[in-house]
């Protein structure tokens, strides 16, 4: 190929074409594309791939520590691409129709995992499933290619229940394996996007769906490793650290506790007057019972010894002086609150 046949373009790459740049078919060489980088950046793709690097972090260093977040945010992705996928193949709408629908949907799917905790830990479980799956499907092309497009479907459903039913089984190891595995893709997949505009994930999705592309840089082979380096990384850091000694489970339980236990009591006027009077004949009955309390300490005194549960006058216990249990937690429930407030509007 002569010099003479390459068309330069603004940022510096080569075309091996004649052609203009942008037309079909117009593909930049190996050699030249590897040596430069483009960084004319679109701006909602850019906004978009900075919040994925945000997320990448935080579901691999503390994706079980936000548990709810982590969730909310899978449901939300998941739903927002699928719908803005299915939006663009008709090419009815127009474009802020389809992101507001893919929004939305997204939205909806986000907060039914975030508050349906078996639908959080179902879509979970199958994300895992299928990063596992690409990543065994690229990995085996390079030794033999599968036959069918059929085969990669399949591997790719079946790895997605087998994950989405062992998290199920095993919520915390499979959560911390899932959202490290999670992180690490869309951090590596943001950063493709930042150094070669998403060469590197469209030759992986070609291995996926059994299309030619070609052959990645150098430094393309750097941000896929970045991948399996975050995924043990973070695995490290949620067992040893964030992740440590929490369970998801225990704290659902603890906040809905708290919850009831921090509710205030309120009672109206007439059942605090009821507590205060069986209060106040519970008082009266001990008395008469046993006498005024000065006089059991004279009586105690004079006769001397005779302690212990077997004396006469800790024997003479009726059920005029023993309340039942229920009784007894409601006379104490009553608190001094509720007295000032019952002396205030009479």
């Amino acid at each position: 190929m002569s010099a003479d046949s390459l068309v330069p373009v603004d940022n510096g790459v080569l075309y091996s074409s004649p052609l203009p740049p942008g037309a079909p078919g117009v593909v930049p060489t190996y050699p030249e594309r590897c040596k430069t980088i483009d960084y004319h950046y679109d701006l909602i793709p850019a906004i978009i791939c900075a919040m994925y690097l945000v997320f990448g972090v935080v579901y691999s260093l503390f994706g079980y520590r936000c548990f709810k977040a982590v969730m909310f945010l899978t449901g939300f992705i998941f739903g927002s691409v699928i719908i803005y996928m299915i939006c663009i193949q008709d090419k009815l709408l127009p474009p802020y129709v389809n992101a507001g629908m893919a929004l939305s949907a997204g939205l909806l799917l986000g907060l039914i995992t975030m508050l349906v905790q078996y639908v959080g830990l179902f879509m979970t479980g199958f994300h895992t499933g299928l990063f596992v799956a690409i990543a065994s499907l690229a990995t085996a092309e390079q030794i033999s290619h599968p036959p069918t497009l059929l085969t990669t479907a399949g591997t790719l459903l079946g790895c997605g229940l087998l994950f989405a039913i062992l998290n199920l089984q095993f919520p915390k190891a499979l959560t911390v394996m899932g959202t490290s595995v999670y992180g690490g893709a869309i951090l590596a997949g943001a950063l493709d996007y930042f150094v070669e505009k998403l060469i590197m994930v469209r030759w992986v999705w070609d291995r996926i769906t059994l299309r030619q592309s070609n052959q990645p840089c150098w430094f393309s082979w750097i941000i896929l490793s970045i991948w399996p380096g975050m995924v043990v990384f973070g695995l490290i850091t949620q067992f040893a650290i964030t992740g440590r000694g929490v369970y998801h489970q225990q704290l659902v339980t603890v906040k809905h506790q708290n919850r009831h236990a921090n509710m205030p009591r309120v009672r109206t006027r007439e059942q605090r007057a009821e507590l205060r009077q069986k209060k106040y004949r519970y008082l009266y009955q001990v008395r008469t019972a046993h006498g005024d309390v000065i006089s059991q300490a004279l009586q105690r005194k004079v006769i001397g010894g005779g302690g212990g549960e077997s004396s006469t006058l800790q024997s003479d216990a009726t059920h005029l002086t023993i309340l039942p249990e229920t009784t007894a937690v409601h006379l104490a429930g009553l608190t001094d609150d509720e007295i000032q407030l019952d002396r205030h509007y009479r």
